[in-house]
């Protein structure tokens, strides 16, 4: 359908954008009901006895949590709208302090596994497309279920004891060697090194990356190597393929001008929905690794059983994930023509 007779882009935004707020509520209600059916209250479950009566009552009302439970509920919206994801019990710093120190590592480890998502997926799928039903396709098939079926820790831990214990090429945790730090910028820490042109930094960064990105990454790549390996097969049977082919335009001409540009449209969809699985997995990366972002802090919340400070990264994941998600139907609706808006 032509863009014009279809309304314009921005009627669509609209459209999307009302259906984020009440998903959007859905979920900052889930949240908040789920961390409040355990048994007991929230100060009591993270500090027990180790504070009096006294003390976890102070703490209760400098939380909220001695108000009626609609009251707290109303009180936890309107700190989410203004960017307030509450103040961690066994810290005792606001949440969003939190997130403003370790977000971008988990950023930085998120977009590097989406690269190696996207490589792994789109070079195996095109070439499993490409010899369908051959030794290589089958090949790469078993991988990509491979791939899928292993858990995240399970592949991470394999990988440090073959790369880092075995072969000592990488590190097995952290960040980035001790005082090799580049001066902040983004908080990148390779995208800080390479502004600051910092080899040293970038060197020691991309080293301490790598096997992360690798596990988070090659878990996902399952995922894409199905999916570009369908639609290469798909846009192969095409008509405008076969009058290409009967034109006598080259075979790789066909292959990559042709039936693989479009074959990837539907990858920058699918590229948005993983976003949040990405974030998920990297929580069960980062424990493993040691890497210092959002999911490692989430991991010792869990640990430690402060609720709030769970509610809050949880929150700020699930608004996050949303907003990214619109973002993609809208760079999907601009790149695909086939979209209706």
């Amino acid at each position: 359908m032509a863009r014009g007779s279809g309304g314009s882009l921005a009627r669509y935004f609209m459209a999307r954008l009302a259906l984020v707020v009440p998903m959007l509520l859905i979920l900052l209600t889930a949240t908040f009901l789920l961390l409040r059916v355990a048994p007991g209250d929230p100060v009591t479950a993270t500090l027990g006895d180790r504070v009096s009566e006294a003390r976890a009552d102070a703490i209760r009302r400098s939380l909220g949590l001695n108000r009626p439970l609609w009251r707290q509920y109303v009180d936890y919206l309107g700190r989410v709208v203004h960017g307030d994801f509450g103040r961690a019990i066994t810290t005792n710093r606001p949440i969003r302090s939190t997130i403003a120190e370790r977000f971008p590592a988990t950023l930085e480890l998120t977009l590097a596994a989406l690269i190696v998502a996207v490589i792994v997926g789109v070079g195996i799928g095109a070439l499993s497309a490409r010899y369908r039903d051959t030794t290589l396709d089958i090949g790469g098939r078993i991988f990509g279920i491979l791939l899928y079926a292993a858990p995240i820790f399970w592949l991470g831990i394999m990988l440090q004891l073959l790369f880092a214990v075995k072969l000592g090429w990488f590190p097995t945790g952290g960040r980035i060697a001790p005082f090799t730090e580049p001066r902040s910028i983004t908080g990148l820490y390779t995208v800080d090194a390479l502004l600051t042109r910092n080899w040293g930094s970038l060197t020691s960064s991309v080293r301490y990356l790598t096997l992360p990105a690798l596990t988070l990454g090659l878990a996902i790549g399952g995922i894409f190597i199905r999916l570009v390996r369908v639609n290469m097969i798909q846009t192969l049977k095409a008509d405008y393929v076969e009058a290409a082919r009967a034109r006598g335009v080259p075979e790789r001409l066909v292959l990559f001008r042709h039936a693989f540009r479009n074959a990837l449209v539907p990858v920058v969809t699918i590229v948005g929905l993983q976003f949040a699985l990405l974030l998920s997995g990297a929580v069960l990366t980062e424990t493993t690794f040691t890497w210092p972002g959002i999911g490692l802090s989430l991991f010792q919340f869990l640990q430690d059983r402060d609720y709030i400070g769970v509610q809050g990264l949880v929150t700020f994941y699930a608004v996050f994930v949303v907003v990214v998600s619109l973002l993609i139907d809208l760079a999907s609706a601009w790149v695909d023509p086939r979209i209706r808006y």
